[in-house]
């Protein structure tokens, strides 16, 4: 029986992703328009430059001008080409304003309210900048339903650190918890290798860092917030068949 919820807060609770596939679809098509191919930027940004950068400058927004503008640069000598100043600087502008904070998805703060009515509830998040990610979880309106005393803020989630952070959250057992989350690879996966069970919301067109497949264990896939805390909270809401 789970009592304790441990709950993502980017693509979980807020609308993350679309600004940076935006973004990172801008820089695409700026890029063919200098020559590049499409693919190619595709493959050096995914595979190479944002993944170097991903080790010196952790999870959160303030790697992506940098791995614009250096995209570019890698392209640029990768076919002899001398680099343009002025371009560095348009590729590098058009991550602009991504660290504005996320806006709340359709339904997710009424959700967790009902969540937290139910059950204990902690926000456990990933990112390499607290201050920021905690200023974020502030403009959400998220700490009017979930204390500041229960958030977590992790700069890589692992098994070990879902462990530490049920610890430091006098939570209990890995057993007697529930991870919910939108990322396989962060969320999913480390829960249930720590013993724990995982709701899995599953919104489709998920980072490319995130893809990984699930491990077996106790995990429910869902499509959003709201139909995870409908499993969570089953005597809350009647049957399909029966709603109006």
């Amino acid at each position: 029986m789970t009592s304790f919820v441990l709950v993502d807060f980017d693509d979980t609770l807020v609308d993350t992703g679309p600004r940076f596939r935006e973004r990172r679809d801008a820089l695409f098509s700026y890029l063919e328009n200098l020559g590049f191919p499409r693919a190619h930027s595709y493959r050096i940004h995914h595979e190479v430059v944002d993944r170097e950068l991903l080790g010196i400058w952790g999870y959160g927004p303030f790697r992506l001008g940098a791995s614009f503008r250096d995209t570019y640069l890698r392209l640029c000598s990768m076919e002899g080409r001398i680099p343009e100043p002025v371009a560095a600087r348009r590729a590098e502008s058009l991550a602009d304003g991504i660290d504005q904070p996320p806006p709340p998805l359709p339904g997710a703060l009424d959700a967790l309210a009902r969540l937290a009515d139910a059950l204990p509830v902690a926000i456990y998040t990933q990112s390499a900048f607290p201050t920021y990610q905690t200023r974020c979880i502030e403009n959400s309106g998220v700490f009017g339903i979930v204390p500041r005393s229960r958030l977590v803020i992790t700069p890589d989630k692992s098994p070990e650190s879902y462990r530490a952070a049920l610890r430091s959250l006098d939570a209990g057992p890995p057993e007697r918890s529930c991870m919910v989350g939108n990322s396989v690879r962060s969320d999913v996966n480390p829960a249930i290798r720590s013993g724990a069970r995982a709701i899995w919301v599953d919104a489709g067109d998920p980072w490319h860092a995130d893809l990984a497949d699930p491990l077996e264990g106790d995990l429910t896939r869902v499509e959003s917030f709201p139909e995870a805390v409908e499993v969570l909270l089953p005597c809350e809401f009647p049957p399909a068949s029966t709603r109006r």
